[in-house]
């Protein structure tokens, strides 16, 4: 199973995923992270897994309201208001729960996001994240 790591961030608008990509010069000189312990990445892992049935939840939702037709980023990646009309409902809701599963785990968005990116960037921790979550997966 492959996972595409993505961030989450908040607008106005809700809850939001993003790639984040930087350049490769950029991504290269940046210094090495500090590790990460073991409990963040069993924490970010159930996040991830509890989080991605909320999100296939309101895209459906989105591929109704705009008839198979979602806007790319439609949640993100756009100014808050150009975001079409009835979608800014969907991603506030996305939003609302996507949270709650952050506060269940005592982790901030910013903690989230910060391990989404290092995942990105670093393919040992994102191996590390995928056989965790494999792991919880097995155990359900």
């Amino acid at each position: 199973m492959s996972w595409k790591w993505l961030p989450l961030g908040v607008c106005s608008a809700g809850l939001l995923l993003a790639p984040v990509s930087l350049p490769r010069s950029l991504a290269q000189a940046a210094p090495r992270p500090e590790m990460i312990d073991p409990w963040e990445i069993i924490n970010y892992a159930r996040v991830v897994l509890e989080i991605e049935p909320i999100r296939q939840k309101y895209y459906r939702q989105a591929q109704v309201a705009f008839q198979g037709q979602v806007p790319r980023n439609s949640c993100f990646g756009m100014n808050p208001e150009n975001i079409p009309i009835g979608l800014e409902t969907i991603c506030a809701n996305y939003m609302r729960e996507a949270i709650q599963v952050l506060k269940r785990y005592n982790m901030s968005l910013d903690q989230f996001n910060g391990i989404t990116r290092r995942a990105q960037q670093d393919s040992a921790l994102s191996q590390r994240i995928q056989a965790e979550m494999l792991r919880l997966q097995q155990r359900r």
